[in-house]
C-alpha cells in the first residue's frame, strides 16, 4: 500500500511541475500588455514567478533539481528490482 501511495505522490508532483511550466508559457504568450492594470500586475507576477526554477528540498538540508530527483528515483527503482529478484 505504501509503494502505491508513494508512486501516486511522485506522479502528482510530476504533474504539478509540468502544469506550472504550461501556465508560465500561457502567461508569457498572452496579450498581457492590453489588459487592465490590476490584471497586468497579476500576469507580470506570474511571469516573474515562473522564471524561478522549481526546486525540491530534501529535509531542509539540500535542494534537489529535477534532474537529480529523477536520477534518485531511477536508482531507487533499480534497487527495488534487485531486491525483488533476490527475494
Amino acid at each position: 500500500m505504501q509503494v502505491i501511495w508513494n508512486t501516486f505522490i511522485i506522479c502528482s508532483l510530476g504533474f504539478i511541475i509540468i502544469i506550472s511550466n504550461i501556465i508560465a508559457n500561457a502567461a508569457y504568450e498572452s496579450l498581457w500588455y492590453d489588459l487592465l492594470s490590476n490584471q497586468k500586475k497579476t500576469i507580470i507576477f506570474i511571469i516573474m514567478r515562473s522564471q524561478k526554477q522549481i526546486m525540491i528540498t530534501a529535509g531542509k538540508i539540500t535542494s534537489l533539481s529535477l534532474e537529480t530527483f529523477t536520477s534518485i528515483l531511477k536508482a531507487s527503482a533499480s534497487y527495488v528490482s534487485v531486491l525483488h529478484a533476490m527475494y
